[in-house]
């Protein structure tokens, strides 16, 4: 397999979780976003980030080999407050292939959810501070850590489905650029395959469905693991704008 030169550094799936609509409003926007690995930036982009947008803090997903080999550090000589959580459970092994040989990836994101909803839930309270704003949360290529805690975020703001779906798919337009990047970062590895790369709306829609078969609810899910409905109002406050 070979990739055309892509530009290693900077950012590619990064966006604003504000301005979707919901019940009472929209989304706040340049409070919370979203992003893949900011390991990378140059200082171009430290500027845009820290000076331009304001951030004051970056909640890692990775685990913790990832941060070992590819560390935040010109966000944190900028002065960016970098808080490591692992989203996925420590006891849960890295997946060893470089694409799903059993299941869907849907499959996958519904066991994360199965065995992480405290680490969602940390993630959470950290994204619900204002004192943290604005803040961005962000993994390897944003797709599938970010895309669930995003998908958490914007649900239990009572964004709707197709939104909330709509949101994890735009990552497949940078995929093949992600992928480039994958590649060109570790050329002796084999580079991930098409369905652990894939992001389409119905795998999104079943991690949403499955919350809600189990759980009743997404607020149900996240109150199961802690966050309480009173954080949720927080949550709504700080991140709805009422309309008009």
């Amino acid at each position: 397999m070979t990739f055309d030169p892509v530009k290693l550094t900077g950012y590619v799936n990064f966006r604003d979780l504000g301005g979707h609509t919901t019940p009472e409003g929209r989304v706040r926007p340049r409070l919370v976003y979203r992003s893949d690995s900011l390991a990378h930036v140059e200082p171009d982009d430290v500027l845009h980030l820290v000076d331009g947008l304001g951030i004051t803090m970056v909640v890692d997903l990775r685990r913790e080999y990832e941060v070992e080999v590819s560390p935040l550090d010109r966000l944190e000589q900028a002065g960016v407050r970098v808080v490591h959580q692992s989203l996925i459970d420590p006891a849960v092994p890295p997946l060893q292939t470089t694409d799903i040989v059993e299941g869907t990836l849907a499959d996958r994101y519904i066991s994360i959810l199965d065995t992480s909803g405290d680490q969602f839930v940390s993630v959470l309270r950290l994204v619900a501070d204002a004192g943290n704003h604005p803040v961005v949360f962000q993994c390897a290529a944003g797709k599938d850590r970010t895309g669930l805690v995003a998908a958490i975020v914007l649900g239990l703001l009572d964004v709707d489905d197709d939104t909330i779906t709509a949101d994890y798919a735009a990552t497949a337009a940078v995929t093949d650029i992600l992928l480039a990047r994958l590649h060109a970062r570790a050329p002796g590895r084999e580079p991930p395959g098409p369905r652990i790369m894939s992001a389409d709306a119905a795998t999104m829609h079943a991690a949403l469905n499955w919350m809600r078969a189990t759980y009743g609810s997404i607020a149900g899910y996240t109150e199961a693991h802690g966050f309480t409905p009173i954080e949720v109002d927080s949550l709504r406050t700080e991140l709805v704008e009422p309309a008009g």
